[in-house]
Parts: structure tokens; C-alpha cells; sequence
């Protein structure tokens, strides 16, 4: 316990309908500390839980970008040319996640907390 960054145990009894309760705030979080659940509401006042598609797909656009690049560079290195249809593909993709951020943006700011 010595390299511990919290090292003071605090322990308190619940009822069963007070752990059901826990339980179920954390599944709605998704957190899979209760610990740190627990410390989030107590410092933070309340957890914000936000289920975005958009943020999926972004991020799995993402990836596919970052390989087009790589394939992009590679082919540039061995070649030493470089293609008008991978830059028009990467082109078409950074639009696309440009669209996605301006989305998920404005979802942002219509929630009321």
C-alpha cells in the first residue's frame, strides 16, 4: 500500500436495494470501477454518459485513413510517384470526417445537463 496514490480505506454497509441501485448506475456509466464511479459522483456531482454513433464511426473512419496514408506512402517510396485517386479518396474521407465532427458537435451542444 505503500506506492498507493489513495490509501485511506473507507468502507460503508449498504441495503440490497442501495446495491441494486449501484449496480445499475454503473452499468448506465459503464464503468467498470464502483470505486471510481463512486468518487466521480461524489467530486464531480453526476456522470455523463454519451452514446454518439457518430464517434464510432469516426473513429473507424479514422483507422481507414491512417492506412490509406501508410499504403499511400509506401507506394510513393518504392514508386516515387504519387497517384491523383489516393488523394482523392483521402480527400473524400477527411470531408467525410469533417462532416462527422461538425455532427457530433452540434449534438454536444443540444444537451442540457
Amino acid at each position: 500500500m505503500h506506492n498507493r496514490k489513495r490509501s485511506i480505506l473507507i468502507r460503508f454497509y449498504v441495503t440490497p436495494e442501495e446495491l441494486q441501485m449501484l449496480e445499475q448506475k454503473q452499468e448506465e456509466c459503464r464503468m467498470t470501477s464502483r470505486e471510481a464511479m463512486i468518487r466521480k459522483l461524489i467530486f464531480e456531482g453526476s456522470i455523463l454518459t454519451l452514446d454518439i454513433p457518430e464517434i464510432r464511426e469516426l473513429s473507424a473512419n479514422l483507422g481507414r485513413c491512417a492506412g490509406s496514408l501508410n499504403q499511400i506512402a509506401k507506394r510513393v517510396n518504392i514508386t516515387g510517384r504519387l497517384y491523383e485517386n489516393d488523394l482523392k479518396e483521402t480527400k473524400s474521407n477527411l470531408n467525410d470526417m469533417t462532416e462527422m465532427i461538425r455532427r457530433i458537435y452540434q449534438q454536444l451542444t443540444e444537451i442540457k445537463t
